[in-house]
C-alpha cells in the first residue's frame, strides 16, 4: 500500500512567500552546480572505483583501508569484500605482500583524494570532521539526485509557506536554517567520528513539519492513498496526526535499522526541534506580542484613496460620483471587493463584481462567492453571470443553508442559453424542484433540457429517468409545499464563529473554509431566542444585504452553540459573554440593530415559536 499526502486544505498565504521560495531556489541551483553539472558529481571515478574492486578481487588477502569500506561502499558490497577477506588464503611471501598492500593503498589514496575534492564532499557534513566545518550550514541545500530532492522540496512546500506567512520571513528564515542544523547536531550525537557524508534538507524539512503539527495542529491534510493497480483514493486527517505518524514511522525506522543510507536521526531531530520551537513560541507569547504585529503590518491592506471618496458620495447620496470613484478603484485593482460590490448595486448589474466571483471560484472558495452574492442583493441577476460561474456557485449549496430558489434560477438562467451547460443545469434545477415538491417546475425544467439540440446519449437517458421517476422514488410521496412565504422573509448563510477581531469577524463556513466579514459591511445586527425540542436557542443575524426591490435580504447567521463565548470569554456566564460579544459589534457597526439597540444593550431578545417567524418578524417589512 502506497500512502503520500497530496496538498494542505485550504492553504492561503497573504504574501508572496519569498524566503521559501528563496530556500527552494539556493537547493536547485546547488542541486544543478553539484550534482548535474559535473560528470562525477560525488568524486568518485568510475574506472578508479574498478581499478581498486578488480585489484583486491586479484589480492583478497591484503587490508582495505576502513576509511573506503564505509566512505564509499554500499552496505552489501561492504559485505562482500568483507567476507572475501575473511575466506582468502595467503598465497605470498610477506615482501610481496607488503609492494601488494602498498599499491592497493595508493590507489585508494588517490580514488579519496579526487572524491574528497568534489563540491558535494567539500560542502556536505561528514560528522568525523568535527564542529568546524561548512557543511553544518551547507549541507541542508545539497541533494543527492532527482527523488532526494523532489520529494523534500515537495514536503517543504506543503508546509514551508504557510509557516512563512504566520511568523514572518526573518523569523522563518532563521528558524529554518536553526532547524536543519539542530536536526544534523542530532545525527552527529550517534556517531561523532563517523566518515559518512550527509546531505539534504530533508533535517530542516523535518523541523518545519515538527513546528507545522503544532501551529497549524487543526488544518487537514489531503492524504492519496494506493493499494497495488486495484484501489486508489484519497482522505483527510488532521496536521498534527499527519505530523504523530511520520515521527512515529522515523522512530520505528531507527529501532529497527531498517533505513540503511538515511539520515533518520536527523529527521527525528529536525521533528523535536520544531515542535519544540513551535511550542516555545506559541506558549511564551512570543508569536502574538512580536511576530503576529510584524506580520500584519506587512500584509495589511491599504485602502485605495478613492474608496473614501466613493462612501463619503453614498453617504450624500450622490450615487454618480461614487460609481466613479469605485471605477477608479478598479481599474487598479480589479478584484477590490469592497468596489465591485459598491458598482455593482449602484449600476444594479453583476459585471464589476464578476471578476471576483470568477477568481474565487477559481480558487475553489465558492463559500465566499455566496458571501458576495448575498452582498449584491438584486444585483445578483442570474442571467447575467457567465454560464461556468453560474453553474458552479449553483451546485455549491453546501455552501449557503438557506439561498432560497437562487440555486435553481441561476441553473434555469443557463439552460435559457442554450450553452454546452445547458442541459446539466436544467436536470440539476429540476432535481431541486422535485426534492422541493414542486413537480410541474421540474418537469418543465427537463421538458426544456428535452428540447436541447445535439445531446450526448447519456444525457439523454438521465433525462428520461428523471422524467420517468418524477426525480425520486416511486415509494416516496411528493413533499408538500412550504406555507406561504415562510422562510423566503430571508436568505441565510448559517456559520459559526471561529474569530472574534477588533474590526472583523472570521466566520467558518460549511464547507470547512475560513472567511472574513468586516464590520463595516454589515447593514444590520439581529438576535432573537427560537424555540427548538432541545431547549430555546439564541440565533445571531449579521445582516450584509436589505435586498432591493423583488429581492429579500440576506444574513450570515451563527447560532448560540456556534459561537464558542467560553473561549472568547473564559470563565463569564453565558449570558453576561454573549452580551459582551454583541456589545463588541454594535460598537463596532453603524448597520441597524433589530429588533432595537436600546433592547440589545439591555439583553432583551425577542422569543419566537420558529426559525420562519423570527425571519417574519425581522425581515418582512425591514429595511435599512
Amino acid at each position: 500500500m502506497l500512502l503520500f499526502p497530496v496538498r494542505v486544505e485550504d492553504a492561503e498565504v497573504d504574501r508572496v512567500p519569498a524566503v521559501s521560495i528563496g530556500i527552494a531556489a539556493a537547493c536547485a541551483a546547488a542541486f544543478l552546480l553539484t550534482w548535474v553539472a559535473p560528470r562525477n558529481p560525488d568524486g568518485m571515478r568510475a574506472d578508479g572505483f574498478r581499478e581498486i574492486l578488480r585489484y583486491y578481487e586479484e589480492h583478497p588477502y591484503l587490508a582495505v583501508q576502513p576509511r573506503f569500506v564505509y566512505d564509499y561502499l554500499r552496505p552489501e558490497a561492504r559485505a562482500t569484500i568483507e567476507q572475501m577477506h575473511e575466506k582468502a588464503p595467503v598465497t605470498v611471501d610477506e615482501a610481496t605482500r607488503a609492494l601488494e598492500q602498498t599499491h592497493l593503498d595508493s590507489l585508494i589514496e588517490d580514488f579519496a583524494v579526487a572524491a574528497e575534492a568534489s563540491p558535494m564532499r567539500r560542502l556536505g557534513l561528514v560528522p568525523a570532521r568535527g564542529l568546524l566545518q561548512p557543511g553544518w550550514l551547507t549541507h541542508m541545500f545539497l541533494h543527492f539526485g532527482w527523488m532526494h530532492i523532489l520529494g523534500n522540496m515537495f514536503f517543504f512546500y506543503l508546509v514551508g509557506p504557510l509557516l512563512e506567512d504566520l511568523w514572518g520571513r526573518r523569523f522563518f528564515g532563521a528558524f529554518y536554517l536553526a532547524g536543519g542544523m539542530m536536526a544534523a547536531l542530532a545525527h552527529f550525537g550517534i556517531d561523532p567520528r563517523s566518515p559518512v557524508l550527509m546531505a539534504g534538507a530533508s533535517g530542516a524539512v523535518a523541523a518545519c513539519m515538527g513546528a507545522f503539527s503544532y501551529r497549524c495542529a487543526s488544518k487537514r491534510i489531503r492524504m492519496a492513498y494506493m493499494i497495488g493497480w486495484v484501489r486508489r483514493g484519497t482522505f483527510l486527517i488532521p496536521a498534527w496526526l499527519w505530523g504523530g505518524f511520520w515521527f512515529a514511522g522515523e522512530v520505528f525506522s531507527l529501532v529497527s535499522h531498517s533505513s540503511e543510507g538515511v539520515a533518520v536521526m536527523a529527521h527525528i531531530g529536525g521533528v523535536l526541534f520544531g515542535f519544540g520551537a513551535a511550542t516555545l513560541v506559541d506558549k511564551s507569547g512570543y508569536e502574538a506580542r512580536a511576530l503576529a504585529p510584524a506580520v500584519q503590518e506587512k500584509t495589511t491592506w491599504t485602502q485605495h484613496p478613492s474608496t473614501e471618496l466613493a462612501r463619503a458620495a453614498l453617504d450624500r447620496g450622490d450615487q454618480r460620483a461614487a460609481a466613479e470613484a469605485y471605477r477608479t478603484v478598479l481599474r487598479e485593482h480589479p478584484l477590490d471587493r469592497e468596489a465591485a460590490i459598491g458598482l455593482a448595486r449602484i449600476e444594479q448589474d453583476p459585471a464589476p463584481a464578476i471578476p471576483l466571483l470568477q477568481n474565487l471560484a477559481v480558487r475553489g472558495d465558492l463559500g465566499q462567492a455566496w458571501i458576495m452574492a448575498l452582498e449584491l442583493g438584486s444585483a445578483f441577476d442570474p442571467d447575467r453571470l457567465p454560464d461556468k460561474l453560474a453553474y458552479q456557485l449553483a451546485g455549491a449549496t453546501e455552501a449557503a443553508s438557506d439561498a432560497g430558489d437562487l440555486p435553481a434560477q441561476l441553473e434555469a438562467a443557463i439552460g435559457r442559453r442554450k450553452g454546452p451547460l445547458a442541459a446539466k443545469a436544467l436536470l440539476r434545477a429540476a432535481k431541486r424542484c422535485f426534492a422541493a415538491g414542486r413537480d410541474g417546475e421540474g418537469q418543465a425544467h427537463l421538458d426544456a433540457a428535452r428540447a436541447l439540440p445535439d445531446l450526448a446519449p447519456g444525457m439523454l437517458a438521465q433525462i428520461d429517468a428523471a422524467r420517468g421517476s418524477g426525480g425520486r422514488p416511486a415509494s416516496v410521496p411528493s413533499a408538500p409545499p412550504p406555507p406561504d412565504g415562510a422562510g423566503r422573509a430571508v436568505r441565510v448563510l448559517a456559520c459559526r464563529l471561529v474569530d472574534l477581531a477588533e474590526d472583523a469577524l472570521h466566520v467558518g463556513l460549511a464547507s470547512g473554509e475560513t472567511r472574513r466579514v468586516d464590520f463595516n459591511r454589515l447593514v444590520g445586527v439581529a438576535a432573537g431566542v427560537v424555540a427548538s425540542a432541545q431547549g430555546a436557542a439564541i440565533l445571531t443575524d449579521f445582516i450584509v444585504s436589505w435586498g432591493a426591490s423583488g429581492e429579500v435580504p440576506a444574513a450570515i447567521r451563527i447560532s448560540g452553540n456556534q459561537l464558542g463565548l467560553s473561549s472568547l470569554f473564559p470563565g463569564v456566564p453565558a449570558k453576561e459573554a454573549y452580551a459582551k460579544f454583541l456589545g463588541h459589534v454594535l460598537a463596532r457597526t453603524a448597520g441597524t440593530p433589530l429588533p432595537s439597540r436600546e433592547a440589545l444593550a439591555k439583553g432583551e431578545y425577542p422569543r419566537f415559536p420558529t426559525v420562519d417567524a423570527l425571519n417574519a418578524a425581522f425581515y418582512r417589512n425591514a429595511r435599512g
